[in-house]
């Protein structure tokens, strides 16, 4: 062979190369980011419009519609979701994968801007930005240290919040708790009445003497001199000389109506921290910055920030998802080595040398870091993924080394000298080392192109396997019978006394289990319809098994967190959620399993986050604390619970959701409750909820148009009029040289409480007179759903539910099966899966056909590897057993089917076919030189018994750390460990046997086939 031929030759040559290629994958590794997930520049687009005051009808009448119709018209869309709240609409374009994010952003942007002036022109600039719909903080902070939320608020704005963002790849700064400085007019109901006051003058005045105008320049010789007008007020004590209107003479002065103060805004968000008051920061990485040196850099800039803080001022890490990835990582790394390590050992107990066991040691960790290179040219990452491809190739590395070298030392052992067995015996078994790697890469590369979102992260793990498989190849093309040419020598002998004889008698004994085996096939051969069907009963009684496994798409996974939601009644203000927050937290704080609580709060909806202790210190685990609290939370009156254990790269999404799409809500509401109250009756089934809330209390005030219209008042004057009074209307910004904040015009808080304060509203008329608002409207009381949502345009209410006891995958075909037939699904409404959980159904179904696609392009391999069509059916005859085996590693494991355990699966398609390869390649040579059939096959099986054997266990202990892992993540990547050792131990032992009996029946059809006379043949043939 060409390359065993150079690289004897020239050894100086492949050294220096593969030290060059050490050296830049050292390079490479330490300039890989290291993140959750892999990088997945997903096309998604957010549009985010605030009207301050607005409920969710009135948005999605005047705002979202209007949106949704302007960003349908650009093509490549998939999906359009919208999500409207009081006071804001937030749409979610989801365009196809293929499209580039920064033009599709830039499109949107088009499109929005064609729109804005039908849009209401109180509402807030539009906010467009791409979106990463698995974005989550990589920092959670929580500062504490006084009660004085104001001042503190105000020294995080002016010194913590801008110093984080200079950190390099901080993309956003999220805070909690605060509150904003504004300059707040409070305008007096009875003055306002007294002076014949409307508050659309105030506004007008207000906006009037608060200004600064570009005015042109002038020139000056040669000198070109802007010019500016400023009538900005500078010190909040001038606005109560604003003149507002003159009276019979007499002038008006903001001062004469309203207090003016310069105060703080209501909170929207309140924050604790281990029970006490903070404000909460999150801070959000830059997409494509590395997460790990990003957190470090701000834990760096914290540390320097905690220097200078105001005295009693403490900030605090709450939540470091930097932490968990840092100890992901570690953890695989640690089950590579240890895989390596035994991997090596198998090695070594086969060859009985530890020069041939050195070569491996070396040829192992070269194949890894030099498949770093390609990882940096592809821009990859350390990630949970891209780790996984190389703990699972640890066994596979190995593989085309051990052949390798196995080989020449049989050549060895014959009589050539160290060269030439170097040259021979890799000339020799290279066309078949080719096939099997190029087995291994055509099953992973259909992985790494499944389609979806889930195909998107799922690349890098294909490729990351292929790429190190293809380097494993040149390796033992190359650097392998290089250093075995002279390293290797016949009859060496371990020179230590006691490992010699551990060597020599289990050498001893291979050969008797060889000698037995070569027994066992005689027999099999004699007797090939009885083993196929015993290998026949076994695939089906593993299928038969295969429900009691159940499927769900990712494993749970255990990482020290707990997530709870509680959604407050509709109506209830921010003070009584916190209310009930604290009772929570009061509760927690006796769990001893809780190290500490993190709380958000907001009018209806109560977020808390708990730490819990190491799992390697916890007596139990985080699904059933999550049982715990549900059950010491529950009692709390006027809340809908829900609380999960997060998983790595989930996020915190509920285990099953459905979509109910409609085109009439009164009728899909209807619907959705007793699809909610079906579910519960599942006893599988907690937290069960719906995204649609319904019963916000709503005071409606009715402008009658006729008696509007006869007394002279304007509509939309009399709507700003209340508007301004109850919301309060923003009429500019204040400078005090050192900050700009708004200013703010509003009823006095005491003149606005209770449903009569609307009986003293005066609107003006046509003619300046103020006319009584209820001689205008008419006031009735309903109810309004507080929070909305769309998907394509069409109403959606969302179904979801935590799953306990069952795996999620078998609870959401249980329950598709309820609403099919036990459901009366109305016509104008449709069910899908939701969210997350279609993603990973598309996924999974991805993976199955990757699968498929891997297991034809095997076979395409092998066709062109034996230069027949017919002789790779022997081979993938033997894939089923590889089934059976995985069936009954995660059976026997306690696994369930996932993605993950799929991924397994998938890859010991390609480890049978390497075994299998071997064998066959082996018969093919020696029937070409004349031998039998039959002695062919059991040659081959004596001769390739042992590499076979090597491979298999080098890949078995090679995965076991990975199965019995314990560290972050490791529930994670256990399932498809399992998979595969429970699918070597079948297959191997089922192919030894079954491989040889097929390939023989079918030589046996061919020499029929031939024997055939002439006339039979042409009948044949028609």
């Amino acid at each position: 062979m060409y390359l065993a031929n150079v690289s004897t030759k020239r050894p100086v040559l492949i050294t220096v190369v593969f030290i060059a290629s050490l050296l830049i994958g050292f390079y490479c590794y330490h300039l890989l980011p290291i993140n959750d997930m892999p990088k997945a520049d997903l096309p998604f687009v957010t549009v985010s419009i605030v009207e301050q005051g607005a409920s969710a009808e009135q948005i999605e009448n005047k705002i979202s519609r209007q949106v949704e119709d302007a960003v349908g018209q650009i093509s490549g869309i998939d999906h359009i979701t919208t999500n409207v709240k009081e006071g804001v609409s937030i749409t979610i374009i989801q365009f196809e994968l293929d499209k580039a994010p920064d033009a599709a952003a830039q499109e949107v942007r088009d499109k929005i801007s064609s729109i804005r002036s039908k849009l209401p022109s109180d509402i807030e600039d539009p906010v467009i930005v791409k979106f990463d719909p698995t974005s989550k903080p990589i920092l959670s902070l929580a500062v504490t240290g006084t009660d004085h939320l104001y001042e503190m608020s105000q020294y995080i704005e002016d010194h913590i919040t801008n110093e984080l963002y200079q950190v390099s790849g901080v993309g956003g700064v999220n805070l909690y708790g605060n509150t904003e400085h504004e300059v707040q007019i409070r305008l007096d109901r009875q003055k306002l009445q007294a002076y014949s006051i409307s508050t659309t003058e105030v506004v007008n005045s207000l906006k009037a003497d608060n200004l600064e105008i570009p005015s042109g320049s002038v020139s000056d010789r040669d000198t070109e001199i802007g010019l500016r007008t400023n009538a900005n007020i500078s010190d909040v004590r001038e606005f109560s000389n604003v003149l507002i209107a003159k009276r019979n003479g007499a002038e008006i002065r903001l001062g004469d109506i309203a207090s003016i103060t310069d105060g703080y805004k209501d909170a929207e968000t309140l924050c604790h921290y281990k029970g006490q008051n903070a404000i909460g920061i999150d801070i959000i990485q830059q997409s494509g910055a590395n997460t790990v040196k990003t957190a470090e850099s701000v834990k760096e800039t914290i540390a320097e920030l905690q220097q200078s803080l105001p005295e009693g001022m403490h900030i605090a890490i709450v939540r470091d998802n930097s932490t968990s990835i840092n100890a992901s990582v570690n953890d695989v790394l640690k089950t590579i080595v240890e895989g390596c390590i035994l991997a090596i050992l198998i090695v070594f107990l086969f060859l009985k040398e530890w020069q041939s066991t050195l070569i491996c040691a070396v040829s192992l960790p070269a194949s890894i870091i030099i498949t770093f290179i390609s990882m940096k040219l592809m821009d990859f990452s350390l990630n949970t993924l891209s780790l996984l491809a190389l703990s699972l190739a640890v066994g596979l590395l190995i593989d085309d080394a051990i052949v390798v070298i196995e080989n020449i030392i049989r050549h060895l052992h014959a009589g050539a000298s160290p060269l030439e067995a170097a040259k021979a015996a890799t000339s020799e078994i290279s066309q078949a080392v080719l096939a099997t790697t190029l087995s291994v890469v055509s099953v992973f590369l259909p992985v790494a192109m499944v389609s979806g979102v889930i195909g998107k992260y799922f690349k890098e793990f294909g490729l990351t396997v292929a790429f190190s498989m293809l380097v494993s190849l040149i390796v033992s093309f190359t650097l392998v019978p290089m250093i075995s040419s002279r390293l290797l020598k016949p009859d060496q002998e371990l020179k230590i006394n006691w490992l010699r004889n551990i060597m020599e008698r289990f050498n001893e004994r291979f050969d008797k289990i060889t000698e037995q085996y070569v027994n066992a096939l005689r027999v099999a051969l004699l007797h090939r319809k009885v083993i196929l069907l015993i290998g026949a009963a076994i695939f089906v009684l593993s299928l038969c098994v295969t429900p009691a496994l159940g499927y769900s798409f990712l494993p749970a996974t255990d990482m020290s967190e707990l997530n709870i939601s509680m959604d407050t009644d509709p109506g209830w203000t921010i003070e009584k959620s916190n209310q009930t927050a604290i009772q929570a937290e009061k509760r927690l704080s006796k769990n001893s399993e809780i190290l500490y609580t993190y709380t958000i709060v907001e009018d209806n909806s109560i977020a808390i986050y708990a730490k819990l202790t190491d799992k390697a210190h916890r007596s139990k685990s985080a699904q059933d604390l999550c049982m715990e609290v549900r059950k010491e939370l529950s009692p709390l009156i006027g809340t809908q619970l829900s609380v999960n254990s997060p998983s790595i790269g989930v996020g915190e999404s509920k285990d099953v959701s459905f979509n109910l799409l409609g085109t009439d809500r009164e009728t899909l509401s209807a619907f959705a409750e007793k699809s909610a109250e079906k579910m519960k009756e599942d006893p599988h089934a907690t937290d069960v909820s719906l995204n649609y809330k319904p019963g916000n209390p709503e005071l409606s005030i009715d402008i009658d148009r006729n008696a509007a219209a006869d007394l002279g008042v304007n509509a939309s004057i009399a709507a700003n009029t209340v508007r301004t009074l109850y919301n309060g209307t923003n009429v500019g910004t204040f400078d005090n040289g050192n900050d700009r904040y708004d200013i703010t015009v509003s009823l006095q808080d005491s003149q606005k409480q209770g449903i009569e304060s609307l009986q003293g509203i005066y609107v003006p008329n046509s003619s300046g007179q103020m006319i009584p608002l209820s001689q205008i409207t008419k006031v009735s009381f309903r109810s309004s759903p507080s929070e909305l949502h769309r998907y394509d345009r069409k109403e959606e209410i969302q179904l979801s539910a935590n799953v306990i006891g069952a795996a999620s995958g078998d609870f959401i075909k249980e329950y598709e099966d309820i609403l099919n037939h036990q459901m009366n699904i109305p016509k104008n409404v449709k069910v899908s899966m939701g969210g997350f959980n279609q993603s990973m159904q598309e996924g999974f179904i991805g993976l199955l056909i990757a699968l498929a696609a891997g297991i034809l392009f095997i076979y395409l391999v092998m066709a062109a590897q034996f230069e027949s069509f017919l002789d790779p059916i022997s081979i993938l005859l033997s894939m089923p057993f590889a089934m059976s085996g995985a069936i009954l590693g995660l059976l026997v494991s306690g696994n369930e089917l996932s993605i993950v355990s799929l991924i397994g699966i998938i890859m010991l398609m390609g480890l049978v076919a390497k075994n299998a390869i071997l064998l066959v390649d082996f018969a093919k040579q020696a029937t070409r030189h004349g031998t039998p059939c039959r002695e062919a096959l059991i040659e081959a099986g004596r001769i390739r018994l042992r590499p076979i054997l090597m491979t298999t266990l080098a890949m078995i202990f090679g995965m076991l750390p990975l199965a019995i892992a314990n560290g972050t993540g490791s529930e994670l990547r256990a399932p498809m460990a399992y998979a595969v050792i429970g699918g070597l131990i079948t297959s191997t032992l089922l192919t030894l046997f079954v491989v040889p009996i097929s390939y023989s029946l079918l030589e046996d059809w061919k020499t029929r086939r031939k024997t055939i006379p002439a006339p039979v043949t042409q009948l044949i043939r028609g």
